[in-house]
């Protein structure tokens, strides 16, 4: 519960510290030395306190750190800055932790102190908006607040205000001019209970909502196809260059970065809204990405794109390459067939890893800067901000870290080496089962996300169990593939001419995907796909097999002559037809067809032979029908009986059947039987104006 501005009234007076809603308070204490002409470590100096872990300027600098303050100092602050502590406790997230981190020490007769690192526990440590802090107190001051990176906007003042140590000066940008960056903040509130009511933390779905958009700001596809944000960056980049003369300066990149954040925030928050939405996650809840590309996934990401205005997102978002989203995918999928499995933490649809987590502005800059940058440089005179006291780090050489790290190291290749003998590669999935109380997908995966920085040693170590232990494409590629080298070896090389016949469904569904990608594959890749027998070469002979799957032209073809020949298209799916796979192209037409709202172009092309090519009932009882139409009218001219035809007496025994269940025939099937009986040659009349006794005798 936050403060309101006529509840401050009551107690403000000219020269009073007011607090900001959010601020730490160590920022808190500055303005509070301020108002007595004073800086914070002087206040401090004065010996009011004694401190549980004191520091001294020798320890490095911790903008994110807070003082946690008992019962006595908060009694003395409030004293100070003309506040109650009552409204200091509503105002400053970490007051009242402060008696309960003391212990015995929290309601001593001194002040007793504590230094915490804020940002563990209270979110992030953003600048607040020195306006509003003004038009609290009457002073513009700096302010330290901690800001969650959905609510940076001060919609007041038209700012993006941003995190605190992140090497510059910048305290905000200047987002005036785009104001879907307010309207996004004020949307987020109904996204976090639409997160709520899914049993989903708002912070994590957030986090996968921006992971799975800078994801994307770092792809060159995609900003060959994006408007949006270019404009939006040279707003932004213009706007604040003009307030900051030191900015003005910056190269691109730095901006980029830096105001990632802020360009991005309006799709973050719209994916958000598109991840917790259950009708999408529909969409992709039986994704199978490791094999093939389904229809699913182009249907989710056409579904996100019109969200996001950008139709042309399926083009850049591929299963086979991974992501932040296609983790989320699988994670969704996963959650599906498995729920005890998603509860792992590291394993549930809202983590992620860290291969695909965002760079952080401090760290890019760090690497893009040839000199490190001063992360805050001081000020001079009483209303400056100089941190004089700083938050205890680790010091030492960290050689037991080291040791204990390649301890673990050498354990987990005990447990690679069994698992190579006994499957011969390391492309363990990541969210397997732990073998032997070891979950190696997880300790490989992680040893990936980090291989830039493994020593070389542990490199060879694991390039000895498996060249491709760390390959450049998604694991899942692997896995599949020494499957198929497992297939091979069992049953032969891979041959084009055979159309990739007596293979089971999933390897000639993967391998068909391979032949449809070849060229876009990595060479490496080729090289792989070569020692199961597919060349370019055979890749040509399968293109030039006469049974492979033919255009729609060829199905249209074949439907057309079948229908002239047996008179309907209630074809079972093993029939082919001049060679041509007829049941199986029909029934891969029927799914389609009943999975759009609509008829499709195709659709309607087929009910000219037939207008009952799909029917809503079984293709066995349409098949009956018109094996016992013909035999009641006899075969039309130029029509012959189809392989498998029912003879005269089952088509008089499926007819007897049809009477003695016509109540649970529906209204179309009704109609098609008693359209046949009615041709004079039926004993009885299948209708349903015929009596209960003709229609039982």
């Amino acid at each position: 519960m936050g403060l309101r501005d006529d509840e401050l009234g009551a107690w403000f007076a000219p020269g009073d510290a007011v607090p900001v809603q959010g601020e730490t308070t160590w920022s808190f204490l500055h303005r509070v030395a301020v108002c007595y002409g004073l800086e914070a470590g002087e206040l401090l100096a004065w010996g009011w306190w004694q401190w549980v872990n004191p520091v001294t300027q020798s320890r490095g600098r911790r903008p994110d750190g807070d003082v946690l303050l008992n019962v006595m100092a908060q009694a003395q602050v409030a004293a100070w800055a003309g506040v109650p502590v009552a409204h200091l406790a509503r105002a400053l997230p970490s007051w009242t932790a402060g008696p309960a981190s003391l212990g015995e020490r929290a309601r001593a007769d001194r002040g007793w102190a504590r230094w915490r690192v804020g940002a563990q526990a209270w979110g992030p440590v953003s600048f607040g908006c020195r306006l509003c802090a003004a038009r609290r107190s009457g002073r513009s001051q700096r302010v330290w607040r901690y800001g969650q990176r959905w609510n940076r906007v001060c919609s007041r003042h038209g700012r993006w205000l941003l995190d605190v140590d992140d090497g510059h000066d910048l305290e905000y940008l200047d987002v005036g001019g785009c104001q879907e960056l307010a309207a996004a903040q004020a949307r987020w509130p109904r996204v976090a209970r639409r997160a709520v009511s899914t049993g989903a933390e708002p912070g994590a779905v957030f986090a996968v909502a921006r992971a799975v958009v800078c994801g994307w700001w770092q792809q060159e596809a995609f900003w060959q196809r994006e408007h949006v944000w270019g404009q939006r960056l040279e707003r932004v980049t213009l706007d604040t260059s003009r307030r900051n003369e030191a900015a003005a300066q910056w190269p691109a990149a730095w901006w980029q970065l830096v105001a990632r954040d802020a360009v991005v925030f309006p799709e973050v928050v719209a994916v958000a809204a598109a991840l917790v939405d259950p009708a999408l996650r529909l969409l992709v809840s039986d994704e199978r990405p490791l094999v093939r590309r389904s229809r699913r996934h182009d249907r989710f990401m056409t579904a996100l794109g019109d969200r996001l205005e950008r139709g042309w997102l399926k083009e850049v978002e591929w299963p086979e390459r991974p992501s932040a989203l296609q983790t989320w995918m699988r994670g969704v999928a996963r959650e599906l067939r498995s729920p005890s499995r998603s509860a792992s933490p590291h394993s549930g649809i809202w983590w992620v890893p860290a291969a695909h987590q965002p760079a952080e502005v401090g760290a890019g800059l760090r690497l893009l800067a040839t000199t490190p940058p001063v992360a805050f440089r001081g000020h001079a005179g009483v209303a400056g901000w100089r941190a004089e006291l700083y938050v205890p780090r680790r010091v030492g050489r960290g050689a037991g870290l080291k040791a204990v790290s390649e301890e673990r190291f050498w354990e987990g290749l005990g447990h690679a080496r069994r698992y190579v003998v006994r499957h011969g590669h390391l492309a363990v999935p990541h969210a397997g089962a732990p073998q032997d109380g070891f979950d190696l997908g997880r300790w490989l995966a992680n040893l990936r996300a980090a291989s830039a920085g493994l020593p070389p040693e542990f490199v060879r170590a694991l390039a000895e169990l498996d060249v491709w232990w760390n390959p450049p494409w998604p694991i899942s590629w692997q896995r599949a593939w020494h499957r198929a080298r497992a297939h091979a070896l069992a049953h032969g090389l891979v041959s084009g001419d055979d159309n990739l016949a007596g293979m089971s469904r999933w390897l000639e569904r993967w391998l068909r995907q391979q032949i449809a990608e070849y060229s876009r594959l990595a060479a490496e890749q080729q090289q792989l796909l070569a020692q199961l027998g597919l060349t370019a070469a055979e890749i040509d002979r399968f293109h030039a097999c006469p049974a492979r799957r033919r255009s729609v032209l060829h199905g249209l073809e074949a439907a057309h002559d079948y229908a002239a020949r047996h008179g309907h298209l209630a074809v079972s799916q093993p029939t082919s037809h001049d060679g041509f796979a007829l049941g199986k192209w029909l029934n891969q037409v029927r799914h389609r067809q009943r999975a759009a709202t609509q008829p499709t172009r195709l659709g309607r092309r087929l009910t000219a032979p037939d207008t009952w090519w799909n029917p809503p009932w079984p293709l066995d009882w349409q098949r009956y029908y018109w094996a016992a139409r013909h035999h009641l009218h006899g075969l039309p001219e130029g029509v012959v009986w189809w392989t498998g035809a029912p003879d005269e007496d089952q088509a008089r025994q499926w007819l007897h059947a049809q009477q003695a269940s016509w109540h649970l025939l529906q209204p179309g099937q009704q109609e098609l039987v008693s359209g046949a009986a009615r041709g004079g040659v039926a004993r009885c009349r299948f209708s349903s104006g015929a009596s209960a006794h003709e229609r039982d005798t």
